[in-house]
């Protein structure tokens, strides 16, 4: 059958409505990508909490006060902290919040007996160690408080909110609680009858789970456990025993790994329960850096007595041994955040990256008892006043 021939305003009319299609089809696609773009967009807002983050800054430049050095004066300095930019205090009676600058953003008073806090990203948690109650908040608001039937024995927050708390129980001799960070429901509880849980992490990206828990051998050694579970099934992953070690510290790597500092060794756990590296001690730790979420650690011994020293030794990601140094003088305290190390020893900070390299050596206040590592800065806490040693 022969073909049909199109005249020219057929041709035209073809052409023209091929011409309409392609500008509808990129008119939606534009609005589909317009849309992405502005969900994106809403998302990013929210999840990273720029308005938040918008309204800290708002307040660091509208604080009062006449900066550093602050007068604390009669207050019992506990622990220092640091929440996004700003720098935190918790006293016996009060918690406080400054800028970088030193201008106080909060004053607020808590009745804890024995209050503790830890810190991550732009959350902090305190709560009352021995006592049943606690409380997450940021700068400007509470997200969360609680009291429990039982009595808390260790907590602990992650960057992005994961609340783990270790109580005592009525059955068991301890129980771990794990809340998401809406705080809406208590997503993970394990109890152990057997052992004694000291501390835990938990991990939402990685849905992992991890405790230390305390028990003795039959010949009355002590062991320390590593539990780890997953939140997605309720179940145990894996387990790891230390035999004759203590927990120091428990805290899990941004591959969901615990890595675990007791008094004789220093350990990776990987979700299998197989050691990825270790490290063994000849003395106890004077103190230990772990910070959650990020790799290595950094372990100071007090050497003070026969060498006049004090040694920091740098864990790279797999927790074997990567570099140490000797710094002169008493240790007296430490920090650490995710680039820097400092080490505090009889008026003198020292200053390292987190691979061991020293970056700055920084004369303070003799009579320092804590230091803090702000963005450009230290914050150190004398007896009656904090004071900023420029980095």
């Amino acid at each position: 059958m022969a073909k049909k021939e199109q005249n020219e305003f057929e041709i035209a009319r073809k052409k023209r409505r091929r011409k309409f299609a392609a500008q509808r089809n990129r008119r939606f696609i534009g609005a589909v990508l317009l849309f992405a773009i502005l969900c994106g967009g809403i998302y990013f807002f929210i999840e990273e909490d720029v308005a938040g983050i918008i309204g800290d800054r708002i307040a660091s430049s509208a604080s009062a006060g006449e900066g550093f050095p602050v007068d604390i004066s009669g207050t019992n300095v506990i622990k220092t902290f640091t929440v996004g930019e700003h720098f935190g205090v918790l006293t016996d009676a009060v918690y406080y919040l400054y800028a970088e600058n030193g201008k106080q953003l909060l004053s607020a008073q808590h009745d804890f007996a024995n209050p503790k806090v830890e810190s991550a990203g732009r959350r902090f948690l305190i709560y009352d160690q021995g006592g049943n109650r606690l409380f997450v908040r940021m700068r400007d608001k509470i997200l969360f408080e609680k009291e429990f039937e039982y009595k808390i024995i260790s907590a602990d927050i992650t960057e992005e909110g994961t609340l783990s708390v270790v109580t005592s129980a009525q059955r068991y001799a301890s129980q771990l609680h794990v809340f998401d960070s809406d705080y809406r429901e208590e997503i993970f509880t394990w109890s152990s009858s057997g052992e004694y849980i000291v501390c835990a992490s938990a991990d939402e990206n990685t849905k992992t789970v991890a405790a230390a828990a305390l028990s003795a051998s039959d010949s009355g050694e002590i062991v320390t456990t590593v539990h780890i579970f997953t939140t997605e099934a309720a179940v145990e992953l894996a387990k790891k025993e230390f035999k004759g070690a203590s927990v120091l510290s428990l805290e899990l790597d941004r591959n969901g790994d615990a890595k675990i500092i007791c008094d004789t060794l220093a350990a990776t756990v990987s979700k299998e329960g197989t050691i990825l590296g270790s490290v063994g001690f000849s003395s106890v730790p004077a103190a230990c850096m772990n910070v959650s979420g990020s790799g290595g650690a950094a372990i100071v011994f007090d050497r003070f007595t026969e060498k006049r020293a004090t040694e920091v030794v740098f864990l790279g990601e797999d927790f074997r041994e990567e570099k140490t140094v000797s710094v002169s003088g008493k240790y007296i305290c430490c920090d650490r955040s995710e680039s820097n190390t400092a080490v505090y020893c009889s008026g003198t900070a020292f200053v390292f990256d987190n691979n061991g390299e020293s970056t700055a050596v920084l004369e303070s206040e003799k009579d320092a008892s804590l230091i803090e590592i702000m963005k450009n800065s230290i914050v150190a806490v004398t007896r009656d006043r904090l004071c900023r040693i420029e980095k």
